[in-house]
């Protein structure tokens, strides 16, 4: 089960109350919308309060400090492991099963399949099925160098950043190597690696600026949420960015609230894995994305999570840049003054398209 599904599976069977005894926590209540409860080697019984509809969580510290996230992060908490870790422990606890099909070693890719075009060709006919998404362990990265680019580390991506997102250099293509974690998968699960080229004026000699080294469906995954799962959490809300180099431009500034869509189109599967965290959504895509399209992005989420997007009416970037691409004063000047996708916002966006249809 992914995260989003195990969630629902303990709310629908209203198994809180068995997490909460095996994590040693004591005087577990129920009330009309919560569950409360005492920390392990706590005197306090109610430093622990969990929303019974969403599994919503905070954590009362004595330092009057407050921990913000979801069952997982109370279990990533008490237990000091990572949120991979917390969702094998919840399988293990409800005895179902953890498993990942199609795992594959990057040296059996090195096998040449003759049918590899036309096999291709029908995946773009047919509807992504998740579970025929072919997962890699981390042999996938072992022939690319792990070092930061230069040129990188000048932009403010920081070798802490890079070791925690596993990025590396290939030599032999001349790219910046970014592989693509599975968002509900283990810590080594990989289901691709996207190379941005490091070749100056790339562009003169047609050399795509990123280039899929190993292809993936885009779509199935938001870039980011599996390292970022638990600060997102904490932070109640969740920073969608358009590329992969925002999320760890933003984690290099000690802000882990960000993932990357990989374009500026939100697939429905990715709606879905958004909706399913839980956490209010601020769509941060950069500044030549035109306010329709932006809206339209808003609009799947309208009525179901609190949305938000940055607009850069005080042209504080330039004009192709990301938000991320700003210093900390200015990114979080745009996020403070962010604007809600509220029922007027909704209005003017029916509006547009009204018109749109009107001048056809």
């Amino acid at each position: 089960m992914t995260a989003i599904e195990i969630i629902q599976h303990i709310i629908d069977n209203e198994l809180t109350n068995k997490i909460i005894d095996n994590l040693g926590c004591h005087d577990f209540k129920e009330y009309s919308t919560e569950y409360r409860c005492g920390m392990p080697e706590s005197t306090n019984k109610t430093n622990i309060a969990i929303k019974k509809d969403t599994l919503k969580t905070k954590i009362f510290q004595s330092d009057s400090k407050i921990i913000r996230g979801n069952i997982f992060t109370l279990i990533m908490t008490i237990k000091d492991i990572s949120f991979v870790d917390a969702n094998k422990y919840l399988h293990k606890l409800f005895g179902l099963v953890y498993n990942y099909k199609n795992k594959k070693q990057s040296k059996e890719e090195s096998k040449i399949d003759p049918l590899e075009i036309f096999k291709k060709v029908k995946r773009k006919r047919n509807k992504i099925n998740i579970n025929d998404i072919e997962i890699f362990d981390s042999t996938i990265i072992e022939e690319y160098e792990p070092v930061l680019y230069i040129d990188w580390f000048k932009e403010g991506i920081v070798e802490f950043t890079r070791k925690k997102f596993n990025i590396g250099y290939s030599y032999k293509h001349k790219r910046i190597i970014i592989p693509i974690r599975y968002w509900s998968g283990e810590e080594d699960d990989y289901i691709g690696i996207i190379g941005r080229t490091t070749v100056k004026n790339y562009d003169l000699f047609d050399i795509p600026k990123y280039y899929p080294l190993k292809q993936y469906p885009k779509g199935i995954n938001l870039y980011g949420l599996q390292e970022n799962y638990k600060t997102i959490q904490e932070a109640g809300y969740v920073c969608v960015y358009e590329s992969e180099k925002g999320v760890l431009k933003r984690h290099s500034r000690l802000d882990g609230t960000g993932v990357a869509v990989g374009s500026h189109n939100l697939s429905d599967e990715q709606v879905k894995i958004l909706i399913g965290i839980n956490c209010d959504i601020v769509i941060a895509y950069d500044k030549d994305i035109p306010l329709k399209h932006i809206r339209s992005e808003c609009s799947r989420f309208y009525g179901i999570r609190n949305i938000f997007y940055i607009y850069d009416k005080h042209d504080l970037l330039k004009e192709k840049e990301s938000p991320t691409d700003a210093n900390n004063k200015i990114f979080n000047y745009l996020l403070k003054y962010k604007i809600k996708y509220d029922e007027k916002e909704h209005k003017e966006y029916l509006k547009e398209i009204a018109n749109d249809k009107k001048k056809r």
